[in-house]
């Protein structure tokens, strides 16, 4: 007999862990390749996990309730000797990605390209560079993404193993900056706090939002424009046709979804900014996945993903907009919803706030905030007159993009407002 273990699937960025809801099968049952066999759950997203191979369920090593970090078995199939196990699922994920490392002298000199060896050496950007534990472990120490980067894996090309990862944490000096900062997992006197006020745990993912958004402050160097766009052409053009377009499309016409459009078609004249930084190499995404970041009625936080914005029509942006707002606030998000955004749309507008400093969505380079919009007095030759404006913030990683780069940003997507037409909408 062969034994092909079910591991607990990959079911979005930042998620570390699901919890088993129901099996679907009892143990001695009989099952086939890509049966389903169990539903499990984050806290962002349901999934559900088929069968590697045609067999037996031998064993439940994760029972329902009970959860287990992302990679590990949770159940165990034998197989006959002459079963081959499913390809769906030890298929390999990984985003498409090209690297362009920074010439040399030598290239520069001969005009040639960089040594392919030299890409092929690099760890994958993907999620699998990191396990989930070693990710997990990371943040528990307050290892920073420097330090990840700088440490020699001995684990498959290269990779930091949790043993590397453990042995450089017990020989490590303490790092300068961070003494009195803590993070979710460190432990806390309770009792000592409830003497000053009413102690609220945080709930599992807001403590995943909060072990991201830390990690994130320790891997980029942040800095934050903001910029006022004119958007009275835009108010007229929506206000005027937002009628029609719900009668033609069957789905509202959002500012979110007008700016989102603007957005994606931006991002393809500013490559570094829709990418990913790895030390002193920087991944220009082949794809232009822009999420947005959706407010739950629990207080937390989900970012579904717009894949290919810059190549859809207004009306198919809006539509599968809507319709990822309404699995996420009903808990219904697929992993392919959330997986692979290159840029992120957070509109905190929603609430009145006229501008913020959203914090990057690692791996991200970036994150675009919108205001309210609001009347505001403008220059209008030597008067002056009111305009709907829209203060938009950039927050960016600093060793990729610079101001000059996100004031051009800027700039294309006051560009683009006006560009837009009755003929985009409808």
């Amino acid at each position: 007999m062969n034994k092909a273990p079910v591991l607990m699937p990959h079911m979005g960025q930042s998620i570390a862990e699901g919890t088993v809801i129901k099996w679907h099968k009892r143990l001695g049952d009989r099952v086939a390749a890509d049966e389903i066999l169990v539903e499990v759950e984050s806290d962002k997203v349901t999934f559900e996990v088929g069968s590697p191979a045609v067999g037996t369920l031998a064993s439940l090593i994760t029972g329902e309730g009970e959860a287990a970090e992302v990679g590990t078995a949770i159940a165990i199939i034998e197989t006959d000797d002459d079963v081959q196990i499913s390809q769906n699922a030890i298929a390999a994920e990984r985003p498409t990605a090209v690297v362009h490392p920074e010439p040399d002298e030598t290239t520069a000199r001969s005009g040639g390209s960089s040594s392919p060896s030299l890409a092929d050496d690099l760890p994958d950007m993907a999620r699998d560079w990191l396990s989930p534990s070693v990710a997990r472990i990371a943040l528990r120490h307050s290892v920073s993404m420097a330090e990840l980067e700088a440490l020699h894996g001995t684990g498959r090309q290269g990779r930091v193993t949790r043993q590397d990862l453990m042995e450089h944490i017990a020989t490590r000096s303490a790092t300068p900056g961070l003494a009195g900062t803590s993070s979710t997992h460190d432990p806390v006197d309770v009792d000592a706090l409830k003497k000053h006020g009413h102690v609220v745990p945080m709930t599992s993912i807001r403590r995943s939002i909060a072990d991201h958004m830390v990690q994130s402050i320790h891997t980029s160097a942040h800095v934050t424009m903001v910029h006022a766009l004119d958007v009275t052409q835009l108010v007229t053009l929506r206000n005027g046709l937002k009628e029609e377009f719900k009668a033609k499309h069957g789905v509202n016409i959002t500012y979110t979804t007008l700016m989102l459009s603007v957005t994606g078609r931006l991002l393809r004249r500013f490559p570094n900014i829709n990418a990913s930084a790895f030390g002193s190499y920087i991944l220009q995404r082949d794809a232009i996945n822009v999420g947005c970041a959706v407010a739950l009625p629990d207080e937390s936080l989900v970012v579904p993903v717009i894949r290919n914005a810059d190549t859809r029509s207004l009306p198919e942006i809006a539509k599968d907009l809507e319709r990822l707002v309404l699995l996420a606030r009903n808990r219904q998000l697929a992993r392919e919803d959330i997986d692979g955004g290159t840029f992120t749309i957070s509109n905190f507008g929603t609430f009145g706030s006229l501008f913020g400093t959203p914090i990057i969505n690692q791996p991200q380079v970036a994150i675009l905030g919108m205001g309210a919009i609001t009347k505001q007095p403008v220059p209008d030759g030597d008067s002056f007159r009111f305009a709907d404006t829209l203060y938009l913030s950039l927050s960016f990683d600093h060793r990729v993009i610079d101001g000059a780069m996100a004031g051009r940003f800027f700039q294309g997507m006051q560009e683009g407002v006006l560009a837009l037409t009755a003929e985009d909408l409808i």
